[in-house]
């Protein structure tokens, strides 16, 4: 059994005490004293009950602390799976910055190595559906240069061109007249008139790819190819993209051009 604690008794005790005293007091004394006694059995009342409620109060806060004291392994390998994705990714710094995102070129802007402009009548017969409105918007340009010697035909080389490039490409384009004064017009044979090389410019657009295709070969024709339209070559373009694995070593009428 549990052990008696004498202190528990004192409310009881007290209030005997002052009942006693109360009844052998007559008169308005003995009012007052009972008085008293009833007051101070109700206030050593309240303090046990807040006592023990502060108690179970405190019972309760030390077992919810036990229930959720220990960190969640799954959150934490969230967390940490977060961090690491995020240091991974290279995206985001600690200092909360982003740094740039490579943003890889559309997958079907590469040049193709079995391009229609190798089985085509000529270096300037641009499927329309194909060729591209010089006022649309670019945000990117693949340069391709084709052999288009029959029985030889291939990739030759191909070379990348950000948005910048690819509209100060387009820019150039546009503006010029459909055939440039300055160059030499041939007579020639059928066999002859078929260009060795061409370049295939393909630019990303809003409605997918398009193409300009340049000839600068053969005798047939030169200029810039939409399928709807036709521009003269001129040197300001081709300065801009004939780089790299794209820049022939010369041309029937990039011979008699000059500055390109």
């Amino acid at each position: 059994m549990p052990e008696h604690e004498p202190e528990q008794e004192l409310g009881p005790k007290i209030a005997d005490a002052f009942q006693q005293q109360a009844g052998a007091a007559s008169g308005p004394r003995g009012s007052v004293l009972a008085a008293e006694a009833r007051r101070r059995v109700r206030k050593r009342r309240q303090g046990m009950v807040m006592a023990a409620a502060a108690v179970v109060v405190a019972a309760s806060i030390g077992g919810v602390w036990n229930a959720i004291g220990e960190p969640s392994p799954i959150a934490s390998s969230s967390r940490d799976s977060s961090s690491e994705s995020a240091a991974g990714s290279g995206t985001e710094s600690e200092s909360g910055s982003r740094s740039p995102k490579f943003v890889p070129p559309a997958a079907d802007a590469a040049c193709p190595a079995d391009h229609p402009i190798l089985r085509a009548a000529g270096g300037n017969a641009v499927p329309r559906a194909t060729g591209l409105d010089v006022e649309m918007p670019v945000f990117g340009m693949q340069a391709c240069r084709y052999r288009l010697t029959p029985g030889a035909t291939m990739l030759l080389g191909q070379q990348p061109f950000n948005a910048g490039i690819a509209q100060q490409v387009v820019d150039a384009i546009k503006v010029l007249p459909e055939r440039n004064p300055d160059l030499p017009v041939f007579k020639c044979t059928p066999q002859t008139a078929q260009p060795s090389e061409a370049i295939v410019l393909r630019f990303d657009t809003s409605a997918g790819i398009r193409e300009v295709w340049v000839q600068y070969d053969g005798c047939d024709s030169a200029g810039f190819f939409t399928g709807s339209r036709t521009f003269g070559l001129y040197a300001a373009p081709l300065k801009l993209f004939m780089t790299g694995q794209v820049r022939p070593p010369g041309g029937t009428y990039l011979d008699a051009l000059k500055d390109w």
